[in-house]
């Protein structure tokens, strides 16, 4: 019912004009999608707050077989370690179940670790198509409309795959709650795009629901902030709104950009959408020039280069360029900035839609 009420509140925010209203919608949207959200979790959501319009966070993500990789390349060729420190929780090498144990338990104990040391924890969630193996070509597949709706309705054999699945993966993150480390949880990403089974469905939101409702309500994972991150529109992807599962079960809207096709219609469409809410760059290849970010889409909250793409579509220098640029926080100072915003207190002013 509270998500009902926030999406509606959503649609009202376009026709209002009046500014205590407005004032008042944002609280609203800055409160997190899970009302049962953890102390920690709640901290980081509040400090991404804080932090909207003043600089982007930087971002490296690894993968399953090999969580602390290009993370710590980065440090090798910069010098400096990114903030936001990306892991993947799918498995899609055929390993057996007990390798994907050691894995996602090699993924838990680096994200333990990085947020001991002031870092900020993503996760990825590639997740093969329910009930077959853990391979690439089960997430990487067609699926059709009417096959997909097996898997969301409930009592279904395809559903109750999904939920054991589901229920699986959950045991990662709960160690991870059980540590106190909040998790900007990333599932189901570029959904707008038909490259994965859950691509280009018109029932999308129930399968996002699905989730949320399982590890919110069920397993009580109130470590998560819930980070929607489709594909930016393009020739092979859809119109990312029609995908939106809506203002009450998400935390940030986060775009995935290749080719270096970093618009500013695609930063102030995103604006638009989460009416407030924050919004990030979830996936890049090309690292985007902080000049411009600075000038024209300074609302990115972070931004985090795909795996092996930060050395293929990016030179040393540029990196080194981009991590020492002014604009861009690394991890040192972005505890810094936790440090600095431990002494504000709660009624102070957060920043405000600024007429935009």
């Amino acid at each position: 019912m509270e998500s009902r009420i926030r999406d509606l509140l959503d649609s009202a925010s376009r026709l209002v004009g009046d500014v205590q209203w407005q004032a008042a919608f944002r609280n609203v949207q800055m409160s997190p999608a899970d009302a049962a959200l953890a102390s920690p979790a709640r901290k980081l959501l509040k400090t991404l707050y804080r932090l909207q319009g003043q600089g982007i966070i930087s971002g490296q993500h690894d993968y399953l077989e090999s969580p602390d990789e290009f993370s710590g390349k980065l440090k090798v060729t910069s010098g400096q370690y990114a903030a936001l420190h990306g892991y993947e929780l799918g498995a899609i090498d055929n390993q057996t179940a007990q390798q994907i144990d050691i894995q996602r338990q090699a993924v838990v104990d680096s994200a333990i670790r990085w947020h001991k040391a002031g870092g900020i924890v993503t996760m990825s969630y590639h997740e093969n198509l329910p009930g077959t193996a853990p391979a690439w070509s089960n997430v990487s597949m067609s699926l059709s409309e009417a096959d997909f709706a097996k898997y969301i309705t409930p009592g279904t054999a395809q559903y109750k795959k999904l939920i054991a699945e589901l229920d699986k993966t959950a045991q990662s993150l709960k160690k991870l709650a059980n540590a106190g480390v909040p998790v900007l949880w990333r599932p189901y990403h570029e959904m707008n795009g038909g490259w994965f089974w859950w691509g280009q469905k018109s029932s999308f939101s129930k399968l996002w629901n699905i989730m949320f409702d399982r590890y919110t309500a069920y397993h009580k994972l109130h470590n998560l902030l819930w980070v929607w991150s489709p594909n930016a529109k393009n020739q092979w992807s859809d119109e990312p709104k029609d995908y939106y599962p809506g203002a009450g079960k998400v935390d940030v809207l986060a775009l995935d950009i290749y080719e270096a096709d970093f618009k500013k219609s695609h930063h102030d469409a995103m604006w638009n959408l989460g009416r407030g809410k924050l919004i990030a760059i979830g996936e890049n290849g090309e690292l985007p020039s902080p000049a411009v970010l600075a000038k024209t889409q300074n609302k990115w909250s972070y931004q985090m280069n795909w795996g092996k793409l930060l050395y293929e579509k990016n030179s040393d220098a540029v990196i080194k360029a981009f991590m020492k640029n002014s604009f861009v926080l690394t991890r040192e100072e972005y505890a810094a900035k936790v440090a600095q915003y431990a002494s504000i207190t709660e009624a102070a002013p957060m920043p405000g839609l600024n007429g935009q």
